[in-house]
């Protein structure tokens, strides 16, 4: 995607412009991060700007350079103006989708049997998913599943142990919950003599073995 190099920089700081301006551009690199379901440190690898110093961007604490604002649009492969306009406000849309008891879309896996919910809906911003861990044991995966996004899963019945590969194996009991980064290894088992269910919400959906 070409890279525009005439988009005016931000104003100086200490104006009234340049505070907006700020609140623009941070509002603006969290969005189109996300949006490209980037990191911060992975941002920092593709645009040479330090986590720390992204974060600061991101939460309006720090005006950066052209030249900064130029490598940032290289790294999101956007056009540098792309940085600094509004957010376009979407129509009001008033969507509901109902998921009756047992009428999800069913997908199986070894490990897993999946009931997702609301598939009528397109666009989501989360993917929830009634699961059913059949696993026992974690060399029932071949490898821990990673993949971009975040997810939570919350324990319905039974006993689940998460393996990552960056903790301890964690288990949970029915009401307990965790969250965390899908980039990390990851893979649920039951922890029980039965199959655990548990809610499973993920903003990005890798489904396989």
């Amino acid at each position: 995607m070409p890279h525009s190099t005439t988009a005016t920089p931000a104003p100086p700081q200490g104006s009234a412009n340049a505070d907006a301006t700020t609140d623009v551009l941070a509002h603006k690199l969290r969005l189109l991060r996300r949006n490209a379901g980037l990191t911060l440190q992975q941002l920092s690898q593709r645009c040479g700007i330090s986590a720390s110093a992204l974060s600061k961007v991101e939460h309006g604490q720090l005006s950066p350079t052209y030249e900064k604002i130029a490598a940032l649009a290289r790294g999101l492969e956007v056009d540098v103006g792309e940085l600094f306009s509004p957010v376009q406000q979407p129509a009001l849309r008033a969507r509901r989708s109902v998921t009756r008891a047992g009428d999800g879309l069913a997908h199986r896996t070894p490990q897993y049997a999946y009931e997702l919910l609301h598939a009528d809906l397109a666009d989501k911003r989360f993917i929830p998913l009634l699961t059913t861990i059949k696993a026992r044991e974690r060399t029932e995966f071949p490898q821990l599943l990673s993949h971009d996004g975040e997810e939570m899963v919350y324990v319905l019945h039974g006993k689940v142990v998460i393996h990552t590969d960056c903790y301890a194996p964690l288990e949970l009991a029915a009401g307990d919950s965790c969250y965390f980064d899908s980039a990390m290894g990851h893979a649920c088992i039951s922890g029980g003599d039965k199959d655990a269910q548990v809610l499973w919400i993920c903003s990005h959906i890798t489904i396989k073995p």
